[in-house]
């Protein structure tokens, strides 16, 4: 039987820039036994990167949605930026949300990359209230916790630290001695 306002009652609030209250393994576990065997299965098809054609439920295929309207409204601006010779081809997705759209232009409007993935973010966290509306703690409201966790948990694993380490090693990655001495050991 599943009880998601239960759960939803024994997690902690969490809002855009807080550090992650659990990890999203200890999250996944708390939901076992709470939620029934099917919305588990929507619960990872929802945090699985790709897409969800055959997942049935109603918010997890609106997310995607939204995430492909996402990448087709970007891609139309880089696109556009990029010059006349460059095409560009929409990917359809079932709705259209004006206001996510306008969210997600004005995020790919900033010239500082740090404030667009922030503002792609917050979209993202505008999505999931909306999708999941208000009311009780409904599974809805457990999708949305996911997606706000996840997306909190990647904020914490972006420190200057790991910025620096990713940057050297694209560096390295285009540097043909240090490649060359790396293969050698």
């Amino acid at each position: 039987m599943s009880s998601p306002s239960y759960l939803m009652a024994s997690l902690p609030m969490i809002e855009m820039g807080d550090v992650p209250p659990l990890s999203m393994e200890e999250f996944r576990h708390r939901c076992i036994g709470v939620l029934s065997d099917s919305e588990i299965s929507a619960l990872d098809a929802l945090l699985d990167d790709g897409e969800c054609e055959e997942c049935d439920d109603e918010f997890v295929r609106a997310y995607k949605a939204h995430e492909i309207q996402m990448k087709n409204v970007s891609g139309r601006l880089r696109a556009a930026a990029w010059g006349p010779d460059v095409r560009f081809t929409d990917k359809s997705f079932p709705g259209y949300d004006v206001t996510f759209a306008k969210m997600i232009q004005d995020a790919f409007a900033k010239s500082n990359p740090m404030e667009k993935e922030q503002d792609i973010d917050k979209a993202r966290f505008w999505l999931v209230d909306s999708l999941a509306g208000v009311g009780e703690g409904t599974v809805k409201h457990v999708y949305a916790y996911a997606i706000k966790l996840k997306i909190c948990e990647r904020w914490a694993r972006l420190t200057e630290a790991a910025g620096d380490s990713a940057v050297l090693n694209v560096i390295n990655a285009n540097d043909p001695a240090y490649a060359s001495t790396a293969e050698q050991e």
